[in-house]
């Protein structure tokens, strides 16, 4: 079946859209790490996907307060630079409570002009 550029394009829009927020809902993003992985491993996840860089103590106390998306340290990866980092497996759940809700989009100029128009 053919279909218009735009179409294809809107489809390709939609679905990013969709998997943006099933990431905010569910732990999808456990899926695309390893068995085991670090914090910093799932919240690049989170980066790729929302397209913004995220803070990195608020990330961390964000998948701490979601209880079971993510078992307790399995254990410890090798030394580096600031210690020793903690492994994490994908938990029971597959519904985060509380959500990992993306932070809002800042406002910029071309935005605002984008609304006015």
């Amino acid at each position: 079946m053919w279909r218009s550029p735009s179409t294809t394009g809107r489809i390709a829009t939609d679905g990013i859209e969709h998997a943006r927020t099933k990431l905010e809902f569910s732990s999808l993003a456990t899926a695309f790490c390893g068995e085991t992985f670090t914090i910093a491993e799932l919240q690049q996840v989170y980066e790729a996907v929302w397209g913004t860089e995220l803070d990195t103590r608020n990330f961390y106390r964000k998948v701490q307060a979601a209880k079971d998306s993510s078992s307790p340290p399995a254990r410890t990866a090798g030394p580096q630079e600031d210690g020793p980092r903690r492994l994490y497996r994908a938990g029971p759940k597959t519904v985060l409570f509380p959500p990992l809700i993306r932070p809002a989009p800042f406002a910029t100029e071309e935005n605002m002009r984008g609304e006015e128009e």
